[in-house]
């Protein structure tokens, strides 16, 4: 063989994967067409994902914080895995209250977001629909889901009510804590904004704003249908709920 041959080799076997697997996805993430809703629905415009500033700067310090390594944000198509039939990841279940919102995950959902975050291992639960989880594990309690996603971040095996199905995952969480996003100040003239854990007498904790921002950005996952509706192109809804597991 000569090297000539073995250059064009090596290019065949590994330009052309890199090509089809990197380059070319990359270029259409890039230039996503927009996605109109239809006409005669009770939407109307481009489907956008709802985002501000605070949710922006939050989606920074979770890849900052690492988030990602033990936590997906992919809820993958049903003939790929069984994510969307997973209690509450990828939506709600149908009830006499609302109609199934389970979805799969679309490109257009990391629209506006520099990275998209579709994490490296499920060590932990998929965030994908975190906060409408939340919302629906905290009913009939005084707590909401800031305060518990603070005081999860400070100790995640601290809390209860954050299930799935009947099993409490806090109690078995191997989150790492992060009090690095807390300040510990004098509670007395400290105003609000305080913790309701006590660390030591006269002492309490106040999150930092990147503590805020990263909870801001945790509780607007709600990457089901119930607040924001699909465009009906985008809309691969299997109605699972008529699925049992």
């Amino acid at each position: 063989m000569t090297f000539k041959a073995f250059i064009f080799g090596l290019l065949a076997s590994f330009g052309f994967p890199w090509l089809v697997a990197v380059v070319i996805p990359f270029s259409k993430m890039r230039s996503l067409e927009p996605v109109r809703y239809e006409e005669g629905s009770k939407l109307s415009g481009v489907f956008i994902p709802k985002r501000d500033g605070r949710i922006t700067e939050g989606s920074k310090v979770y890849g900052q914080e690492g988030c990602y390594h033990c936590h997906t944000q992919l809820i993958r198509p049903s003939y790929a895995g069984n994510d969307v039939f997973r209690d509450e990841w990828a939506g709600l279940r149908k009830t006499a209250d609302h109609a199934d919102t389970r979805r799969e995950t679309l490109a257009m959902d990391f629209e506006g977001e520099k990275v998209a975050h579709i994490g490296l291992s499920r060590v932990g639960p998929d965030l994908s629909n975190f906060g409408r989880r939340l919302e629906e594990n905290l009913k009939g309690t005084d707590m909401s889901p800031e305060d518990w996603t603070y005081q999860h971040l400070y100790n995640p095996r601290g809390l209860k009510n954050y299930r799935v199905g009947s099993q409490d995952l806090a109690e078995r969480s191997s989150c790492p804590a992060k009090r690095g996003l807390f300040k510990v100040v004098d509670s007395s003239g400290a105003g609000g904004g305080l913790l309701p854990i006590e660390i030591e007498e006269g002492k309490g904790l106040r999150p930092t704003d990147r503590a805020r921002q990263l909870v801001s950005y945790l509780i607007s996952l709600k990457k089901d249908t119930l607040g924001q509706p699909l465009p009906e192109v985008l809309n691969r809804n299997p109605q699972a709920s008529t699925v049992e597991e």
